[in-house]
């Protein structure tokens, strides 16, 4: 005999182990993005066939017209850092670090962006809307994954 409860003061708890297994996945879009990035060091965008907009990271699905998108088109390495911040303290409870620049880049003709350290330019001189290019660890070490996009640099 099963007992249904019809109101939320009527709660009972259950002792015990629950497992709980899951896998996550990049998703359509998100495998062909990290598939490109560790196969050929380059990024992809997705258009959407309606409004032509062009989304990095890619998504399957356009968020203003709700269409279906299958077309990819590689994306240029340069895009303007449209936001950053400096970090003085590690991430991981680590030993201090020196300053550490992480910047949002917007790629020319999309929406979204891709957050990474951003190197070869002092703290003080960065400037949102500098020109930044996407450097992309070597073919041998890219594993497809966020980090194989090593860093952006100043263009």
């Amino acid at each position: 005999m099963h007992e249904y409860l019809t109101r939320n003061t009527q709660l009972k708890g259950v002792s015990g182990e629950w497992g709980i297994w899951h896998r996550y996945t990049f998703g359509v879009a998100g495998e062909r993005f990290f598939r490109e990035i560790k196969d050929h060091g380059r990024l992809l965008a997705s258009t959407c066939p309606q409004c032509r907009r062009a989304f990095v990271p890619p998504s399957m699905y356009c968020e203003d017209c709700f269409v279906e998108i299958t077309d990819y088109q590689p994306v240029s390495d340069t895009g303007t850092l449209t936001s950053f911040t400096i970090l003085h303290e590690p991430l991981d409870e680590g030993r201090p670090l020196p300053p550490t620049v992480i910047g949002l880049v917007r790629f020319d003709g999309t929406v979204g962006g891709w957050i990474a350290p951003v190197h070869g330019v002092a703290p003080e001189k960065l400037r949102i809307g500098m020109k930044v290019r996407a450097v992309f660890k070597p073919a041998g070490q890219r594993q497809g994954q966020v980090s194989d996009l090593d860093h952006f640099e100043p263009a």
